[in-house]
C-alpha cells in the first residue's frame, strides 16, 4: 500500500543548485495539504526556493547522521502548504516547507512525512503533510506455546495531524500510495526568496 520513493528525477526537481552565492531548491507546483489529501495535481516546477541557514533548522537541513558522522544532504524539495492542520508544529498555510528527498533507507513510525496519494495518469498526485503512526493489527492467534503468529490483517497506517480539531485517519488500502520526503522544516513565504526555475537552470547548465 505504502511504498518509499526512488526514482531518478532531473537535478532541478531534488537537489540543491548553487546560485548568485546561495543555494536553491526545486520549488513543486503540486499543493502540500495540511489536512486530507487535494485532487490530483501535475507535477510541474516553475520557481526555485533558497534554502534557509542552517541554524534556523533545530536539527539543521544539510548534514544528517548516517552511523554516528555528519553526512552532505544533497537532495531536497521544497512544497507550498496548503491547510492548518500542523499548526501546533508551527506548520502554517501558506508556508515553504522543505524535505529530504530519496536519502533515507526506511520509514520509521512516527516520522512527520510527505505522503503522495498517486492520481490516474501518470505525472499526477495529491501530497499531503502527516505525521505517520504504524499500528500492528489486534488479531493474531497463538500456537500451542501461546506464542503470536500469523497476523490475520497487515499493518494499519494512520495519517496523524498537529491539530486537535483534525481527527487522523487510515490510509485507504485501496490506494496507492509513496513516501514522497522527509519534513526538515518550514519558513513562512516571505522570508524565502524566489527564482525562475529556468533562470536557475540556464545557469547551472553554464549558459
Amino acid at each position: 500500500m505504502l511504498r518509499e520513493h526512488y526514482t531518478t528525477v532531473p537535478i532541478w526537481l531534488d537537489q540543491i543548485i548553487p546560485y548568485e552565492g546561495r543555494e536553491y531548491v526545486g520549488l513543486h507546483e503540486v499543493p502540500l495539504a495540511a489536512g486530507p489529501f487535494l485532487l490530483p495535481s501535475f507535477h510541474s516546477i516553475e520557481i526555485c526556493a533558497e534554502l534557509p541557514p542552517e541554524k534556523e533548522f533545530r536539527h539543521g537541513i544539510r548534514y544528517r547522521q548516517v552511523n554516528g558522522l555528519l553526512v552532505p544532504v544533497t537532495k531536497i524539495f521544497a512544497a507550498r502548504v496548503r491547510g492548518d492542520s500542523m499548526i501546533n508544529k508551527a506548520v502554517y498555510h501558506g508556508d515553504i516547507a522543505f524535505f529530504l528527498h530519496s536519502e533515507f533507507e526506511h520509514v520509521d513510525h512516527g516520522k512527520i512525512l510527505v505522503i503522495e496519494k498517486l492520481g490516474d495518469e501518470e505525472g499526477f498526485g495529491a501530497w499531503s503533510l502527516k505525521r505517520l503512526i504504524i499500528e500492528k493489527p489486534k488479531s493474531f492467534r497463538r500456537n500451542e506455546f501461546d506464542e503470536e503468529i500469523d497476523w490475520e490483517e497487515p499493518e494499519v497506517l494512520v495519517l496523524r495531524s498537529h491539530n486537535p480539531q483534525v481527527n487522523p485517519w487510515r490510509l485507504d488500502g485501496r490506494g496507492r500510495y509513496r513516501v514522497r520526503g522527509i519534513f526538515l522544516g518550514s519558513r513562512r513565504s516571505r522570508e524565502i526568496r524566489l527564482v525562475d526555475a529556468e533562470t536557475i537552470l540556464r545557469h547551472a547548465a553554464g549558459e
